[in-house]
């Protein structure tokens, strides 16, 4: 898997320039074949260690990978992790206000939130009639993929984040609402918001953020009078709820209720939750080398550390340092 995310641990958007969003370096880990080896394009700090082979997440949550099942897998993929936006609890916490992190379950977006999930969409449509003036050959570099880290090119990139296959989310309220605020130009028929519920946050005792409220058709339902709050007193409310309740919303894998207990998430639960939503990611179909194909996931901070912790050898970097300075992160299985 090749993965890269832009968004920090508090989705900071606003503080990358359009600019920065086409020239940030990927930084990556590679392992091929049992070895690994670790390096950076156009700069940036070098990662050490190894990344686990493709078989170790089967492994993790008790499902047996057959060598027929793996041979049939596309050589690689792209994933791009986009965490949400600022959430109302990200707010509460920051503001230090019990009411609001207690006052209700499955918070949606702040306006701050609503603002950094503006951002990425105008910046989107900045890249995008960028590359679309200097086409060029950086696409066919892609596709060739030559194994080696500095192959995938920040332009290259960013033409895999214009053109994916597939747009996953958690089903929580503010990644639904990042995705389709953040993503909406991406997203259509041929390419609709797929919801997993393995991608959720993982949830802490009593967790309010991490505890749903709505199921199957439920979500879409919950999330349109979300963004028809969030643009209270706004010109552009009645368009941005009535685009998204023309986006096609797959809510197939939530049709019960699919968050944690109250007790919280037990530790075999996420290296399940883990193993399944990379075996997702590992299965996409597109246009890329061997049949693999580009996905992008918007989810959250805690889940996505433990994806890259469960696959960077324990003590190659800090898992916090890496959510907070990351820009890329490849992986060759």
């Amino acid at each position: 898997l090749k993965l890269a995310t832009w968004c920090g641990p508090s989705a900071r958007v606003g503080a990358m320039s359009p600019s920065e969003f086409l020239s940030s370096p990927p930084v990556g880990t590679q392992i091929q074949q049992g070895k690994s080896s670790s390096s950076t394009s156009g700069g940036g700090e070098t990662l050490s260690g190894a990344v686990r082979a493709t078989a170790s997440y089967g492994a993790t949550s008790g499902v047996a990978k057959h060598e027929d099942e793996e041979a049939d897998l596309p050589h690689s993929q792209w994933v791009i992790f986009i965490r949400h936006a600022e959430s109302r609890w990200n707010r509460a916490q920051a503001d230090y206000s019990i009411v609001g992190l207690l006052s209700e379950n499955d918070h949606g977006l702040s306006e701050d939130g609503r603002l950094q999930a503006e951002e990425l969409r105008r910046r989107v449509r900045v890249v995008d009639k960028l590359l679309a003036v200097d086409e060029g050959d950086d696409d066919e570099d892609v596709r060739k993929d030559d194994g080696s880290l500095g192959s995938t090119t920040p332009v290259q990139w960013t033409r895999l984040l214009l053109k994916p296959d597939r747009i996953y989310s958690s089903p929580f309220t503010r990644a639904v609402c990042t995705a389709c605020i953040g993503l909406g130009d991406l997203l259509s028929d041929e390419r609709p918001l797929v919801l997993l519920r393995e991608a959720r946050e993982q949830k802490n005792i009593g967790g309010a953020d991490s505890t749903g409220v709505a199921v199957g058709e439920e979500i879409p339902v919950r999330v349109a009078s979300e963004l028809k709050d969030l643009y209270e007193g706004l010109s552009e409310q009645e368009v941005v709820v009535e685009e998204f309740r023309g986006l096609q919303v797959d809510v197939s894998s939530c049709r019960e209720e699919w968050w944690g207990a109250m007790t919280g998430d037990e530790e075999d639960l996420i290296r399940a939750r883990v193993a399944a939503v990379v075996d997702q990611l590992r299965r996409t179909r597109g246009s890329q080398p061997g049949g693999g194909g580009v996905a992008i996931l918007v989810g959250h901070s805690l889940f996505l550390r433990t994806i890259f912790q469960s696959f960077l050898i324990s003590g190659a970097l800090d898992a916090s340092d890496l959510m907070k300075d990351i820009v890329g992160i490849r992986w060759v299985a």
